[in-house]
Parts: structure tokens; sequence; C-alpha cells
């Protein structure tokens, strides 16, 4: 197969994966229309999200299993905080503000990531990082403007929880070279599912014990079923883009999800973004094509 094929490929493997996280606000707000409250509905697409990454693991990848021997605490902390509280914020924060608003924050993991690096890691930064820290400071400002009805900032504080533990778990992930990305995968989304499973018994014991769960219908448990499977084949899609395509122009390709997004949250709520949000998410935009072309990471 040819170069210029192969890139063809990967953009559009990268395409289909944008594709498929932008609708997971849509179907956040299903979900939580239809009766199952935010941190329930992680834990239970975990659960489907488990079973299709345990289906690909063992019988199409064909990987044998074995328990982590080295760094556990780093990969207890990646699973349970980078991963799975990662996703309960972030549903959190589609459920209070606009979809724009809660996408452009918690694309700033972009650029915190390389200053977490820099004082934990001991990564360099040039002066494109800190240019790019400006602007995300400035776009934040306009995301978070004090004068503005439309923007509800519980939304917007969850979203910049969810950039900030994204943040640590790219981190981690950087320290832990030696396991394979399908099999952080599998421990992600079984450590994901019984953690924030726990979280969702302890806080939202009413959909568990009062009937809740009992009640919700065909329908709603056919969506989140798929969705457990949407998210599993958007990580896997986005796994095997970056294989065919640079890694620099991957992640350029993958901020299409923002517009994606911003698409269909006008098409099934009408949400129209306030000029504000508009400007501060170009700014958090630049901000991260200027990292990944330009940024020590």
């Amino acid at each position: 197969m040819s170069k210029q094929s192969d890139t063809k490929k990967g953009i559009l493997l990268l395409l289909l994966s944008a594709l498929i996280y932008s609708i997971m606000p849509v179907l956040i707000r299903f979900l939580g229309s239809h009766g199952i409250p935010p941190i329930s509905q992680v834990a239970l697409r975990y659960v489907f999200a488990f079973v299709s990454a345990s289906g690909y693991f063992f019988f199409i990848a064909k990987t044998k299993f074995s328990l982590p021997k080295k760094q556990l605490p780093l990969l207890l902390y990646s699973a349970i905080v980078g991963y799975g509280l990662t996703t309960v914020f972030f549903t959190l924060s589609i459920l209070n503000t606009f979809v724009s608003t809660a996408l452009f924050i918690n694309y700033l993991y972009a650029i915190m990531t390389p200053l977490l690096g820099f004082i934990l890691l001991k990564d360099k930064l040039n002066k494109f990082n800190s240019i790019s820290l400006m602007l995300s400071f400035i776009a934040l400002m306009l995301l978070f403007k004090p004068t503005s009805i439309e923007t509800w900032r519980l939304g917007a504080a969850f979203a910049l929880l969810s950039a900030l533990t994204t943040t640590t778990y790219l981190i981690a992930r950087k320290k832990l070279p030696e396991y394979r990305a399908s099999y952080l995968m599998l421990l992600n989304t079984f450590l994901g599912m019984l953690s924030v499973g726990l979280l969702g018994i302890i806080f939202e014991p009413a959909f568990y014990f009062g009937g809740g769960i009992l009640h919700i219908s065909a329908n709603t448990w056919l969506v989140t079923i798929l969705f457990g499977i949407g998210n599993f084949l958007a990580w896997l899609l986005m796994t095997k883009g970056f294989e065919y395509f640079r890694a620099t122009g991957a992640s350029i390709v993958l901020l299409s999800e923002l517009v994606f997004a911003v698409f269909f949250a006008f098409l099934f709520f009408h949400e129209i973004p306030t000029i504000a949000t508009v400007i501060g998410g170009l700014l958090i935009i630049f901000a991260s094509v200027l990292v990944i072309l330009k940024g020590k990471t």
C-alpha cells in the first residue's frame, strides 16, 4: 500500500473517530432525559465498552492477558481517576452547560499537558507553549464570562475538571510505555466500570434500590449499549488512525470533533454558541494547533 493511500486511510479513520466522539454529548443528554442519572450512565456504558474491549483483546487481537506487575499505583490512578472520573466530569459538564462550552474547555488538556509534563516530568517548554497558555487563559475568561447568562458555570467547572484529569491521565500514560494501548483500554474499562459503578451506588442509590433501573425502556437500554460499543469503537478507530498518519497531523484532524459536536448541538438542541464562546473556542483551537505543531510535549 502506498504512503498516500495510508495517509488517506488514516485521515478517514480519525474523522470517523471524531464523528463518533462528537455524537456522544447528544447521547449523554438522551440518557439523562430518559431516567439514567449521570454517574450511572457512565458506569453502564463502561459495562458494554468493557465487553467490546474484551472481544477485541481476546478474539481479534488474540492477546493473552496477564495481571500487571509494574507501576500498579499509576495504573490504578490512570484507570480510576484519569479514565473513570474524567468521563463522569465530562458527562456532568454536558448536562449542565452548552455543548460547545464544555468541549472547548475540555480541550484545554492539549495545552495543560505540556505544562504539567514540565512540572512533573521535567519536559521542556518553549515559547509556543507559553503563548498557548496565555491564549488559553484569555479563552477561559471568555468561556466563564461573568455577565453571560447563557453560560452555566457549574457545567464549565466540571469541564475544567475533566480537562485536568485528562491531563493527568496523559502524563500517567507517558510513564507506562511498557503497556500496550489495547491492554490499557481493557484495564481502564474494567476498573472504570467497577469504580464508577460504586460511585453510582453511593451517590445515586435511588436508581439501583428505588426501582429506577427497572423502569428504563428497551430503547434507552439499546442506546446505552450502542453508546458503550461506540465508546470502544471511537478509541479503536483513533488508535488505528495514528498508525497510518503522523501524530502531529492526526492530532489536528481530531480537532474536527469540536466542529461536528457544535453542529450536532445545534441540530438536536438548537444551541447557538455566544460570541464569547466562539472567540474562546477559536483561541483554544489555535492554541492547541500551536502546541501540536510547535510545542515541546
